[in-house]
């Protein structure tokens, strides 16, 4: 078997610990001694981003967040499909090293070259709170931990979206809590399940949970009007 080598750790403010490993090649990002990201295993993370972005995939200038940067495969996906020059996409991640690991190692480097990448080390919920009615998707990786939302943190991703747009939140199980939280600040929600890794010999599901603002109005009847 090919060693275990970690390549970096950090300890958060909270106590902590974030660590990046590597064997044969395969990096695993780990939170308190738990993964919460693969380079081998991304499928319900490339699905996440390209969800999220679906309905504004023809907007001219879109401004996508994505909430945690994992190692970067959410990001990527949703570059590739919105690939426009105007594009914009904000990495909300308040965890220095992580930024620093998929900026170093993996083969996603090359990603931090696109000026249209920006990167804030603040929690999303902050960051959306001076956003109102800016974004046009906000893309969300919960991949194992439960994610623990109170009502102002969607209040202020509801309030930070466009009208029609998507808080898209990947889940390793449905979470009825979160849904009616998410109900709560004005979203309506639905599921949809999606494999958590396209490699491998166990099929796994994963759980997309799709928070949309209001209806999505197309840009062929909006000229119309």
């Amino acid at each position: 078997m090919k060693p275990l080598t970690k390549l970096g750790e950090q300890r958060v403010e909270d106590g902590t610990l974030w660590e990046l490993w590597e064997r044969d090649g395969v990096l695993t990002l780990q939170h308190d001694g738990m993964p919460c990201a693969s380079s081998f295993t991304h499928g319900s993370e490339d699905s996440l981003a390209e969800i999220a972005v679906s309905p504004v995939s023809r907007a001219g200038q879109p401004v996508v967040m994505i909430a945690g940067l994992g190692l970067g495969y959410g990001l990527a996906k949703a570059m590739e499909c919105l690939p426009k020059e105007k594009a914009r996409f904000i990495v909300a991640e308040p965890v220095e090293s992580v930024v620093m690991w998929a900026r170093s190692y993996g083969e996603l480097t090359g990603l931090w070259a696109d000026k249209r990448v920006s990167v804030e080390t603040a929690a999303a919920a902050d960051l959306c709170r001076k956003r109102t009615g800016s974004l046009h998707a906000i893309i969300m990786r919960h991949a194992h931990a439960r994610c623990v939302m109170g009502l102002g943190e969607a209040q202020a991703f509801f309030n930070a979206l466009k009208g029609g747009s998507l808080l898209a939140i990947s889940l390793a199980r449905p979470d009825r809590r979160l849904e009616g939280t998410l109900r709560k600040a004005g979203f309506e929600t639905s599921t949809t399940a999606v494999p958590a890794s396209s490699k491998g010999k166990q099929l796994r599901m994963h759980t997309i949970l799709l928070a949309r603002r209001g209806r999505f109005v197309p840009f062929a009847e909006r000229t119309a009007n």
